[in-house]
């Protein structure tokens, strides 16, 4: 890990909005998401907490399935090492299951998709059943034995941010990115790591398409954080 040290610098907008130059650039992201709003929103505002020029972090939202979102990957993660002349450190897919479990034909893209994302070194972070669950760990625990369709995921996050105070009067609609602001002020991301990892000790040996609820998109932000933090302090 990098010395502590004087604290880096820190990307500011209008360097963010000059030409990439990717060769200065230490450590290069990919984020490649299935929903191209709230999934891929939430994960560009950790550009706010990279150090200047030493994460070049990438999110791209799709608006595809599981398998789609994966085969994507693969061609973000091609075009992208073009474009820095260089491999891609680290690349994460990230996707729901939804219903899977229930349809044979989705449960086998579903398996696919794991398949080519192992054999293509692409990390996953799938949640059963939707993203939103990992944003209503930040709110409340979760009961791992209960199974929570996405439509009462989305019922109670809307339900967990009108209990605090100052909120009184939100209405949550799916796909708005307020509720990345509101899980910001009220929500707490550490316990929200913790509640997700707790989530699938319950799971245990579980297949995926039948660990509902569960997610592992806290290993993706744990991973995007543990190098955040690597960079921050710069040697002496």
């Amino acid at each position: 890990m990098a010395k502590r040290g004087k604290l880096a610098k820190f990307a500011t907008e209008a360097s963010e909005q000059r030409p990439v130059k990717f060769r200065k650039y230490q450590y290069l992201f990919l984020i490649v998401c299935e929903d191209q709003k709230t999934e891929r929103v939430y994960f560009e505002r950790f550009k706010s907490q990279i150090p200047s020029e030493t994460i070049y972090l990438e999110a791209i939202g799709t608006g595809l399935d599981a398998k789609g979102v994966v085969e994507k990957t693969l061609e973000e993660r091609t075009l992208l090492a073009q474009k820095a002349k260089r491999e891609v450190d680290v690349t994460w897919a990230v996707f729901d299951v939804d219903d899977a479990n229930i349809n044979i034909g989705k449960a086998q893209r579903f398996q696919d998709t794991c398949k080519i994302g192992e054999e293509n070194n692409i990390q996953l972070a799938y949640s059963n059943e939707v993203f939103e669950l990992w944003l209503l760990l930040h709110l409340t625990a979760i009961d791992s034995q209960k199974p929570l369709p996405r439509a009462e995921v989305y019922r109670l996050l809307g339900e967990q941010v009108l209990r605090r105070a100052g909120h009184e009067a939100f209405e949550y609609t799916h796909g708005d990115t307020q509720i990345l602001d509101k899980v910001h002020s009220v929500g707490n991301q550490e316990i929200a790591i913790e509640r997700a990892a707790d989530l699938l000790k319950q799971h245990g040996k579980r297949e995926p398409l039948n660990a509902n609820p569960s997610t592992k998109v806290h290993l993706l932000v744990q991973d995007l954080l543990s190098w955040i933090r690597y960079y921050t302090y710069s040697p002496e």
